[in-house]
């Protein structure tokens, strides 16, 4: 049968096998570009999950990556940043590479700070208490509950952010700012876009 390693094994098997030259470890790879659009839309509730049908401009924000309509006088810059393929020519391998624009675009793109801002008020509507609000996202991003260390640092990061933004402490639950920024953090946290 399988073996299931726990993190003391699988940090063992990584020293053991570093070049994974026995299988023993999964190498980590990064999600492919429109897999990390589509993960994006998907943690902040926006993504139109209906199935089928005809392909839609770049224009629209919230059908899966797989009906975006591709000309090539018109690609998305989001998706080319995270090097979606070019139609301009045959490729056997996607490139994958990992550019200082990549955390830029999650920083700074439009469409990613839209993101943020509606999975802060979905997160706010869901969770009324900030502990189980920091659980639910990490749930929701990672598919796994934080860390205490994780939760100690987001409870100061939060705290951090709201004297930032001159939000009282007692208004913390309900500043869509500062869960907006915590969220789009969560967006650039290398766990979001790379598989391991």
């Amino acid at each position: 049968g399988l073996l299931a390693l726990d993190g003391v094994e699988l940090d063992a098997a990584r020293e053991r096998d570093a070049a994974n030259a026995f299988l023993s470890h999964f190498r980590v790879r990064r999600l492919e570009a429109e897999a990390i659009r589509d993960s994006l839309l998907a943690v902040s509730g926006r993504l139109d999950a209906t199935q089928f049908g005809p392909p839609v401009s770049i224009g629209d924000r919230t059908r899966r990556s797989l009906y975006l309509n591709v000309r090539r006088n018109n690609l998305s810059p989001f998706l080319e940043i995270f090097d979606a393929p070019k139609p301009f020519t045959t490729l056997g391998r996607r490139d994958t590479t990992n550019v200082p624009a990549q955390s830029l675009a999650l920083l700074n793109d439009p469409f990613v700070i839209d993101l943020a801002r509606a999975w802060a008020a979905k997160a706010i509507a869901a969770e009324p208490e900030v502990n189980a609000r920091v659980r639910w996202m990490f749930e929701a991003a990672f598919a796994r509950p934080p860390s205490a260390e994780e939760s100690a640092k987001a409870s100061a990061y939060l705290e951090q952010l709201a004297r930032d933004a001159a939000v009282p402490a007692g208004q913390l639950a309900a500043s869509e700012r500062v869960w907006q920024d915590f969220a789009q953090s969560l967006f650039n946290l290398k766990e979001f876009i790379y598989v391991r």
